[in-house]
């Protein structure tokens, strides 16, 4: 629908007039000190690189520079380095630099984590103040830190099959956390998707230590605190990403996972609130070019998935920098001329861990239209030549069209005039849903909500469309058959959860359709707005497609996972009508967030 286009623009739109937020700079910290940065941090090859200024002081050491030597003096070993060579000597000992010293901008930047592994420090990012942190480890991981490094300096022929993993490798921050019990590792669930997520299911929260590797290229995740036998090798296949899922016992106390990939790619860890760990793989954007057809232009690329596209302007000079979220470049970095049109160079690099960013540097202004995805795995992002305000007008022009099309005789006041939200309480008649513990069922619960949810909507003046809005049974193939033909412009499904461990999981959390930007900032608008109203556990938005009712929709669909109906403490909230209703305004909250900060 064009109006999707144009909520779609407006996610764009946002960051440009917003560029502090998505261009600001990386900030390093030494403990609680933060480094004064002549330049922004660089990365190369997945390697942060830092001023070998910031130890002489920060960290107490003697810096001697006679180019192209580099010798790093600190109390208790000298650590020497060349410009542009790609290995170090520490006390005698040779070791391999994934990333050569450099000299940029009249300064020499050395990789930050090789430097912090010979020091036994941690390097941690911290999202909360957007940077990277070197901070000591804590006091108990100090002699399990000394018997690692005399591990990984060992020669490989002495190694096991798995070896100790090197951090020098890693190009994630070490994350470290600590057991409270110990316990089994009961299952490791592929789960695949889009992101290639992964389950290692445990009966609660336990510690970890994450690293990923290359030659081969794996991803190692020690479980401390768990028992047990290893399990039989998962074998996947058909996913771009992981080819295999292995287990071993590390030691008594560690449980080794290591996952076999295609290639190298950023990953993220969620511990889920009832026990285990979710691995998320970045999105893998294997290709990407610079189109014109005549006076049209547009970026193509080909990737595991669609990402999520967040754009700013920057000048002196003129340029569009566009942070491809999730996502990890498997070609090489690029910086080159172009001279097509407006375009004078194309730039694209590994900017964090979790961001490849894309720059094109132009003469004159180029915004960014709208993600169309054109093929299997194949996206293209047309760009419009002209400034985001003419990008705007443009696409509002089309939007004005649809709106006469779809115009209705009567007119409806209200700030959510013109909105058509397709309200989707879940189950019904013979299908009772998750049935709770003093008998509750869950089609009930999500029928009340939603009936709430409808009152608040039409008297904002939006349409609203329900799928059911009585006891009566309706298929999850009609359910988006009724979106489409009222020709909605979101679907919003309301549900109670449930565990297979009945009374063991709390909390909300809100699905959307995978691949999906648009469901996927809906969802998190909603997710966030209901929390804050009932405050119950926040769990987290996760990305599915595997449900009918969001395949066979096209408009920004989500499902809302208000509580556990199973859980007795939740399930008395649930009943209660006055939770209801504070459930269903937040919601609505959400709903009406997302829609006036990227309507027109």
């Amino acid at each position: 629908m064009k109006r999707v286009a144009l909520i779609l623009f407006f996610i764009f739109l946002i960051t440009m007039i917003c560029p502090s937020q998505s261009n600001a700079a990386l900030r390093l910290f030494v403990g609680p000190d933060e480094v004064e940065l002549k330049h922004s941090l660089v990365m190369i090859n997945g390697n942060f690189m830092i001023p070998v200024s910031v130890f002489a002081d920060h960290l107490g050491a003697e810096v001697n520079i006679a180019e192209p030597d580099i010798e790093l003096v600190f109390s208790d070993q000298t650590i020497l380095m060349q410009l542009e060579n790609e290995s170090a000597q520490v006390e005698g000992k040779s070791y391999k630099l994934e990333v050569a010293p450099q000299l940029m901008d009249g300064e020499i930047v050395v990789p930050i984590r090789f430097i912090a592994n010979r020091l036994g420090l941690s390097l941690v990012f911290d999202q909360d103040i957007m940077g990277l942190r070197l901070e000591p480890p804590r006091e108990s991981r100090l002699m399990e830190r000394s018997f690692t490094s005399s591990l990984i300096r060992e020669p490989l022929s002495l190694r096991t099959a798995e070896p100790e993993p090197d951090e020098s490798d890693q190009t994630e921050p070490i994350v470290i956390h600590h057991p409270e019990e110990e316990q089994d590792l009961k299952d490791i669930i592929f789960m695949g998707g889009p992101r290639s997520r992964v389950f290692l299911d445990l009966n609660s929260y336990t510690g970890y230590q994450a690293y990923l590797l290359t030659e081969p290229d794996r991803l190692v995740i020690d479980l401390y605190g768990v028992g047990g036998d290893a399990l039989p090798a998962v074998e996947v296949k058909g996913d771009p990403v992981v080819s295999s899922i292995r287990s071993s016992r590390f030691d008594e106390q560690t449980m080794r996972i290591v996952c076999d990939l295609k290639g190298s790619t950023g990953y993220r860890v969620n511990p889920w609130p009832e026990g285990g760990l979710e691995i998320e793989f970045n999105f893998q954007l294997t290709s990407i070019e610079l189109r014109e057809d005549g006076a049209e232009f547009c970026l193509y690329f080909q990737a595991s998935a669609a990402p999520v596209v967040e754009a700013v302007y920057l000048e002196n000079p003129l340029r569009l920098v566009l942070d491809l979220q999730e996502t990890t470049l498997m070609i090489s970095s690029f910086d080159r001329p172009v001279n097509q049109g407006r375009v004078e160079r194309f730039r694209v690099s590994q900017h964090t861990p979790a961001v490849t960013r894309v720059v094109l540097q132009v003469t004159e202004p180029v915004a960014p239209l709208l993600l169309e995805q054109i093929g299997e795995g194949e996206f293209i992002l047309p760009l419009f030549l002209g400034t985001a305000s003419e990008a705007h007008a443009y696409l509002a022009g089309l939007q004005g069209q649809a709106d006469t099309d779809l115009a209705e005789d009567t007119v409806v006041d209200g700030e959510l005039a013109g909105l058509t939200v397709v309200v989707d309480p879940g189950h019904g008649g013979s299908d009772p849903g998750t049935i709770g513990h003093q008998g509750t069922f869950e089609k009930d619960v999500n029928l009340a909500i939603g009936m709430y949810l409808g009152e608040l909507l039409e008297q904002a003046g939006a349409r609203v469309v329900y799928t059911r809005d009585s006891d009566v049974y309706v298929s999850i193939f009609e359910r988006p058959a009724i979106a489409t033909e009222a020709k909605a412009d979101m679907f919003v499904s309301i549900h109670a959860n449930s565990h297979i461990k009945r009374g063991t999981a709390r909390g909300t959390e809100t699905l959307y359709r995978a691949n999906d930007p648009a469901s996927e900032l809906l969802a998190r608008a909603v997710q966030e707005e209901l929390v804050q109203a009932i405050t119950l556990v926040n769990r987290r938005i996760w990305g599915r497609d595997d449900l009918a009712v969001f395949n066979q929709t096209r408009m920004p669909a989500i499902m809302v996972e208000v509580g556990f109906l199973d859980h007795p403490d939740e399930e008395i909230l649930l009943l209660a009508p006055g939770f209801q209703r504070v459930a269903a305004q937040g919601i609505y909250n959400g709903i009406r967030r997302f829609y006036l900060e990227f309507r027109q």
